[in-house]
This record gives C-alpha cells, structure tokens and sequence, in this order.
C-alpha cells in the first residue's frame, strides 16, 4: 500500500447505508428486467407495435431506473494533491470506479455556502473565480466543520457565504 505524504489530502465519503443498497438494487433489477423484456418482445416475439411499446417503456422507466441505481449506489471520494495542485474525484459503483482530474494553478480560498433548497455545500475556490464544488451536507455545522478542516490543512482563508449579500471571513485563529 502506498504511503501517503503530507502533500495529499484524502476525504472518502464512506460506504452506503444498507437500505439505500437495496433500493439500488431494486431499480438495477427492474432496468435489467426491462431490457430482457424489450428483447423478448424485439426478437423472440416479433410484434413490432408491441415491440416499440416496449422500447418507449424501455426508455421512460429504464433510464428512470438506471438513474436512480446510481444514485443510491454511487460514492464520490476526493484527493486533493498539493504538490501538482490536482483535485481528482473518483466515483464509485460497485466494483467500477471513473476518477475526474481537475488541474488547478493555486487554491485561494474554502467557501461554504446554503443553497436555493436549504443544504450546505463547501466550493474550493481557484484561479480568481473559478471554483470547484466539493460537497453538500444537511446542516450548516457540518458544512463549516468541513470547510474549516480542509482550510486548515490547504493553509488558505475561509469564507462564511451562508447569508446571500452578507459574505464574511471566518478568522480561524478565535476558533482554534
């Protein structure tokens, strides 16, 4: 296993809660039922007005069904690389995973923020103002907790954007 140096910063979600597992698997069924039943009806049972019912059903509910799927199966793990300034995101459904790498010249600063549905979310700003989105947590102490750490350990300011118009710089040293 490789050894991970200080120039790395890892956040790994976690695994799944058993329910939402099920319910992945439950729509993966159905979706996998759908496409067996459009294959029956396409070219075991060669009915082509039955055939074409079924391949509108096939892509109503089976992309449905397959969005849903990944939504309670995938994961999102973050690496933020301070030595190539990278952040590379990696997601991850079952034993298949698909990293996204994102170069950035220099991080300036952690945002937290509230958005239009009440959740949280934290952006790694970059570049003077290009951002990049990390997460989005239910509650606001959440949301600052992360931000918080991640500053601390990229060593750049913080700002408490939760009241639209009202942005403020968080000073770390009163808290610490």
């Amino acid at each position: 296993m490789e050894e991970k140096t200080e120039n790395e910063i890892s956040i790994f979600v976690g695994k799944r809660a058993w329910y939402e597992l099920l319910l992945a698997s439950v729509f993966f069924g159905a979706f996998i039922y759908m496409i067996l039943l459009f294959v029956y009806f396409a070219f075991i049972e060669v009915s082509v007005k039955i055939a074409i019912r079924a391949f509108v059903v096939f892509l109503l509910c089976g992309t449905y069904c397959l969005v849903y799927g990944f939504k309670f199966s995938a994961t999102k793990n973050m690496l933020v690389n301070l030595k190539t300034n990278t952040i590379i995101s990696r997601y991850i459904v079952g034993p298949f995973s698909y990293d996204v790498k994102l170069k950035a010249t220099e991080f300036e600063y952690v945002s937290f923020f509230e958005d239009r549905y009440g959740e949280f979310g934290t952006k790694l700003w970059y570049v003077k103002n290009r951002h990049y989105e990390m997460y989005s947590f239910e509650d606001k102490e959440s949301a600052f907790q992360f931000s918080l750490n991640l500053s601390n350990k990229l060593n750049i300011d913080l700002l408490d954007a939760t009241e639209k118009g009202n942005f403020k710089w968080v000073e770390k040293e009163k808290i610490q």
